[in-house]
């Protein structure tokens, strides 16, 4: 059966938590699980980490759990009763600062700093841009509006500010929750509303602090400074997801696609995981297909280069998560079975050196004898990541004797990973993991693996190399 090479994320929430639905949502193709800090507890996040780490282990297979940070997200507070209000075009609203209790003409914002950054006609969008207000006047303690877009406001709806410039800092809750996802043992983290590098030294300063120092950070773009600074926040991350809700209200909207792509070149061209978020299948929160416009823009992202697709209320809050997560699965592999990836030209890559060049090999000997796999056996798993920046046809079995290491390459496109026992002389490494490669990619009678191995040490005997085996 032919390999997808795409991964696919998926949020879990309300609509996925049960132990048979997590199971389904793994068969059906998922690779990794996120866990959205923006919503529930902690001692809800725990509780979800294990059931997913369980129901990986019933499916025997590696399935890594991204933690992502809620960021500093504005949102409109508490309403009376928990009733929606109605806001009518051209009528006043005050957004005030505090934590009291909203309702018809004032609601409230924790985000205090929203009214030292606003002036007289900025604009402020509410709950992904349904509805629109212009600011007439600010205070340190209220901003005083006026309707543009109506319609019926709950509470607890996003702000976007769009053009307002807004601080980039870790908030305290952020700090709180990577701590927890840390110690609980997360594989990767994303991080919301990242503006420049700085934000992400400050993470991985934390995590160094954690004693968690190798945690792959996501940097979620979704601000125009982030897009401004995309060259220095793609040197400092370990991946980037472009989170295309609130970037599109940021940005003007007709911009959204040319920056996707931009971003996706400049990922790729750097070996950065990109990621594609946000209204991917947005139909099927209540809908059991997709709109054939959303399934030509998931296939438009697996031909634009992304190493995943992330659902989010697809599968956390939709009527048809396992359906969603089928028909992704479906849409990646038609596109990709028509797309001809290629190597990428040693000139266009930074730190051209031996070990890249064995990749290199390795994919171009897999290309010419029409391999079934590339086997790549790597402990900390940089040669799975060289050879998935090289995009070859063939899967990429990622041998490793470590299990964080494994959960950590899904992230990676195209790379299959699996654990094995690395111990002993080459030979007796190279029969276990075709044993385990056959079984894990479902290798035909016959079928040929290219194995690949690499270090920067090259004193090291019998640790850089490339063979062809026939199974």
């Amino acid at each position: 059966m032919f390999v997808r090479h795409t991964k696919i994320i998926a949020t879990i929430g309300p609509a996925s938590s049960e132990p048979r639905l997590l199971d389904e949502l793994i068969a059906a193709g998922v690779d990794i699980v996120r866990l959205n800090f923006s919503h529930g507890t902690q001692a809800d996040h725990a509780e979800k980490f294990h059931m997913i780490r369980e129901a990986a282990k019933r499916a025997k297979r590696h399935v890594a759990i991204l933690q992502d940070l809620s960021g500093p997200k504005i949102r409109i507070g508490r309403l009376d009763g928990g009733r929606p209000i109605m806001l009518d075009r051209g009528a006043p609203l005050v957004v005030a600062i505090g934590d009291a209790i909203g309702g018809p003409g004032r609601v409230f914002t924790n985000y205090a700093e929203l009214a030292l950054r606003v002036a007289k006609g900025d604009h402020l969008l509410i709950d992904d841009g349904k509805i629109e207000l212009v600011v007439e006047s600010a205070s340190p303690g209220e901003i005083h509006t006026r309707v543009i877009d109506g319609g019926e406001l709950g509470e607890h709806k996003g702000i976007n500010a769009p053009h307002v410039p807004l601080r980039s800092e870790m908030t305290e809750k952020d700090r709180r929750d990577l701590a927890f996802g840390l110690a609980l043992g997360v594989d990767m983290v994303a991080l919301s509303f990242v503006q420049a590098a700085a934000d992400i030294t400050r993470a991985r300063t934390a995590m160094v602090e954690a004693g968690r120092p190798k945690v792959p950070i996501i940097a979620k773009l979704e601000r125009p400074e982030a897009i401004d600074h995309l060259d220095e926040i793609l040197d400092a991350s370990d991946a980037v997801m472009v989170a295309r809700g609130d970037l599109g209200l940021e940005i003007p909207l007709e911009r959204v696609p040319r920056v996707q792509k931009e971003i996706l070149r400049k990922a790729q061209a750097r070996s950065v995981p990109a990621i594609v978020a946000t209204q991917v299948l947005e139909s099927m929160r209540t809908e059991p297909r997709p709109t054939r416009a959303e399934a030509s823009d998931a296939a438009g992202a697996v031909d634009g280069g992304a190493d995943a697709i992330m659902l989010s209320g697809e599968t956390a809050t939709g009527r048809y998560p396992v359906r969603s997560v089928e028909v992704l699965d479906a849409i990646i592999r038609d596109a990709e079975s028509m797309t001809q990836p290629g190597i990428a030209r040693a000139d266009d890559l930074p730190n051209v050196d031996h070990t890249r060049a064995l990749s290199e090999a390795a994919v171009t000997l897999a290309r010419r004898s029409g391999a079934h796999a590339i086997v790549a056996v790597t402990r900390e798993g940089q040669t799975a990541r060289l050879l998935s920046t090289a995009r070859p046809q063939a899967i990429i079995l990622a041998a490793t004797d470590n299990e964080e290491v494994a959960r950590r390459l899904n992230l990676w496109r195209g790379v299959v990973p699996m654990v094995c026992d690395l111990h002993g002389d080459i030979e007796e490494v190279i029969t276990r993991v075709v044993d385990g490669a056959v079984k894990r990619s479902s290798a035909p009678e016959n079928a040929t693996l290219v194995f690949v191995n690499t270090a920067t040490d090259l004193d090291r005997g019998g640790s850089n190399f490339v063979r062809i085996r026939r199974v």
